[in-house]
């Protein structure tokens, strides 16, 4: 298995023990490392922003700091806001008086005001003021007309007493309903969220994991006050030796990953040098999946590609995409592919590289067997997605290791039952691609995140892409099966955030994802 660049999840207190033993209470490391995290939090949340709107001419940031070290990272990116949008303005409003904050906060904020102090404003401490209906009053004034074009929430970190009182519950509950900021990110993990919690906090659009990932922003009951997640990779496990442990212990892609696929291609190929992909997809009634994952595959490099679709598809596909060998088959009465194609399907599979079955079948039983005789003659690497994912499938495959399943929640269960993904993946040996907001590329011997992507991407056919995207690369075979679905998602997902940063996330086709494919691999982030 390729080791592809990732670092350890860590409980709240495995952070505070390995935070102590790399800094060893060196304030210089302590400073540097603040400054690396403020700058890049700063340049994220910039990008991040434009999923929104695009950034006003004058935009306010809302710098909520508290008296530690998440404090003084919201100074830092707030600095570097100021200082990448010369017209960009700032409000800090403090938890406690400045004189109460740790020295390396103190030091952000005096660095911050030496810099651009004439373009902040700051805020009588929270502590000093004299409950809600005051708080509600301060608020308001700040808001002005134009509200915030973002946060920055730095109050609490992973060292909070837990549950949050008041006054800061009062200002949670202001900030959660108001309409007056446009993008909230919260550095580290947003004040109030916890292990095993599930308590209100400060909700965020974007938590920024700066240099460590903690557990709690990865529960499912912090969901809706995390946001999506972003790691912000610091170097902190550079030099780590990850200790035995006799589980799979959950760890985060590094956001260099996808630096792998910027390579250039033999000047002395051709076509099948770079992978032939055969894909099974399609129905009458579901022609556009199968489209789509064609699409995606081509625009993904591979060098051949062959799609067995039903035939009353054929004629007006090969006009649309003439690039893809498209291959009628035979179809049943509701049109779904019908087990009397298998004959034809196994003519061509001798020439391909690699399988992907899946978007648009249906679920229509002759489809089914299809499907399965097809994986009983069919030895090499394959990648199956939506109607494929079926146990009555699943269960009669003699050799599930050359196997990537890309299910969401609902087909997950319908697999696994009350499996966990690792418990499925080590008892089959397959390698499960956990689609959601944070996908999961789990293998019996690994367990990763992504937190690359957009909530642009939960549109109907942004699975089909991936399945194209992944199959492509399982083609090429340049990589071994992990990381070829690891490749994928990531490049799926840095692909869907470029056009949501150029666009939007809402008025968009799922399928514009394609024409950012280059770019995401092209350009540094």
């Amino acid at each position: 298995m390729s080791n592809l660049p990732s670092d350890p999840v860590l409980s709240r207190a495995q952070a505070l023990a390995f935070e102590s033993e790399y800094f060893g209470s060196n304030e210089e490391l302590e400073w540097e490392a603040m400054n690396r995290a403020g700058d890049a939090l700063g340049d994220s949340l910039l990008r991040d922003m434009r999923e929104l709107r695009t950034i006003p001419h004058r935009p306010r940031i809302l710098v909520l700091v508290g008296k530690g070290h998440n404090g003084g990272d919201a100074l830092i990116a707030a600095k570097r806001l100021l200082k990448t949008i010369p017209t960009a303005r700032a409000v800090i409003w403090q938890l406690c008086r400045w004189q109460d904050c740790r020295p390396l906060c103190q030091k952000a904020h005096e660095e911050m005001i030496d810099l651009v102090g004439k373009r902040v404003t700051e805020v009588d401490s929270l502590a000093s003021l004299n409950g809600k209906e005051e708080i509600e009053k301060i608020f308001a004034s700040l808001v002005e007309k134009e509200g915030f074009a973002a946060s920055i929430d730095g109050f609490l970190g992973m060292q909070a007493k837990l549950p949050l009182r008041a006054p800061l519950t009062d200002l949670l509950s202001i900030l959660n309903k108001t309409e007056e900021i446009g993008v909230r990110a919260a550095v580290d993990m947003p004040t109030g969220v916890a292990e095993h919690s599930g308590n209100e906090a400060i909700r965020a659009d974007f938590t920024y994991a700066t240099g460590i990932v903690k557990k709690p922003i990865l529960e499912d009951s912090n969901f809706p006050w995390t946001g999506r997640l972003r790691y912000l990779d610091l170097g902190f496990f550079n030099n780590y030796t990850k200790p035995v442990s006799r589980n799979v212990q959950p760890e985060v892609l590094r956001p260099t990953v996808l630096k792998k696929l910027r390579t250039l291609r033999p000047a002395h190929s051709d076509k099948r040098t770079n992978g032939h992909l055969f894909l099974l997809a399609g129905s009458r009634e579901l022609g556009g999946a199968a489209m789509m994952s064609a699409q995606a595959a081509l625009k993904a490099g591979v060098g051949l590609l062959t799609v067995g679709i039903p035939e009353s598809l054929h004629s007006s596909f090969v006009a649309m995409r003439p690039e893809a060998m498209w291959i009628p088959l035979p179809e049943t009465p509701n049109g779904f592919l019908a087990l009397e194609g298998l004959g034809k399907v196994r003519q061509f599979l001798s020439k391909a590289n690699a399988l992907a079955i899946g978007p648009g079948l249906g679920a229509e039983g002759e489809t089914a067997s299809l499907v399965r005789e097809v994986l009983k003659i069919w030895d090499g690497p394959a990648i199956l997605d939506a109607d494929a994912l079926r146990p009555e499938i699943l269960e009669k495959i003699s050799f599930p290791d050359r196997l990537i399943l890309t299910p969401h929640a609902g087909e997950f269960a319908r697999i696994a039952g009350s499996q966990s993904v690792q418990e499925y993946s080590t008892s089959t040996g397959s390698i499960v691609l956990m689609k959601g907001a944070h996908p999961q590329i789990v293998s019996p011997e690994k367990h990763l995140y992504s937190f690359s992507g957009s909530s642009m991407l939960a549109r109907g056919g942004s699975g089909d892409l991936l399945t194209g995207i992944i199959g492509a690369l399982l083609a090429k075979g340049a990589y071994d099966l992990f990381s070829t679905a690891v490749l994928g998602t990531l490049w799926h997902g840095r692909a869907a955030e470029v056009l949501a940063r150029q666009h939007g996330q809402e008025s968009v086709y799922v399928t514009d994802i394609l024409d950012y494919l280059s770019f995401a691999i092209r350009n540094d982030f």
